[in-house]
């Protein structure tokens, strides 16, 4: 077990009977919270690398802790300015200059006790669920949203946080009709995820990426031009 987070392999063109849940792939690095040597909550690369320059997200996941009641790794991917590559000035340097930006697309949770078990037995469709009922009980409990982080002069942006929506596929040409929506608006592509699986600390078959490059490769349908 050497990685911190459960990684994508390449989607190969076949959508399972049953269906598979589709979330977008957002164009950023990906991002994950979790309590460093020191015992403090920090943001983190997937290389293990401390992604400084955004407090305002910590703090509003610091609230998801404090609904669950456990510490908790969360899982996700921070974009700056909508783009990769003002993602990666930001957090290589340009936070040095001060202040805090990003956005954080959060798409898992495990408590985090089982991320440093390996992974949890929870199926994602579970978690997923778990998710959402913690971002919900912050944006909607009024102590919570008056709960400002020390030094912001006033509550972050409610939005710097929001969970990725799902849908389900069932057929090549749900796949098409998703990413061509996502790419339409400039995304990356999509992640196909088994809504059954569970999460684990390597890289498998339960996510899989749908990019242009591996659509090119696998798919039989066309790309609209």
């Amino acid at each position: 077990m050497n990685a911190l987070c459960q990684l994508a392999g390449d989607w190969t063109g076949t959508t399972p009977t049953g269906g598979i849940m589709v979330e977008r792939k957002w164009d950023g690095w990906r991002c994950l919270r979790f309590r460093g040597l020191d015992g403090k909550p920090r943001l983190w690369s997937r290389n293990g690398q401390p992604l400084n320059g955004a407090d305002h997200i910590v703090h509003q996941l610091d609230l998801f802790e404090h609904v669950a009641g456990v510490p908790l790794f969360l899982d996700g991917e921070v974009v700056v300015d909508d783009t990769l590559d003002a993602t990666k000035r930001w957090f290589e340097s340009g936070w040095r200059r001060g202040g805090d930006k990003g956005r954080l697309h959060l798409f898992d949770v495990l408590t985090e006790e089982e991320w440093r078990a390996g992974g949890s037995d929870r199926p994602l469709h579970e978690r997923k669920a778990w998710l959402q009922e913690l971002a919900g009980a912050v944006r909607d409990d009024p102590a919570l949203s008056w709960d400002w982080r020390p030094g912001s002069r006033g509550g972050d942006d409610p939005t710097a946080v929001q969970v990725v929506e799902d849908e389900w596929a069932f057929t090549e040409s749900d796949v098409h009709d998703m990413v061509q929506r996502v790419w339409a608006v400039g995304g990356e592509g999509l992640m196909l995820k088994d809504p059954e699986a569970p999460y684990r600390r390597k890289r498998g078959p339960a996510w899989l990426k749908v990019k242009l490059d591996n659509w090119k490769r696998w798919a039989r349908t066309p790309i609209a031009a």
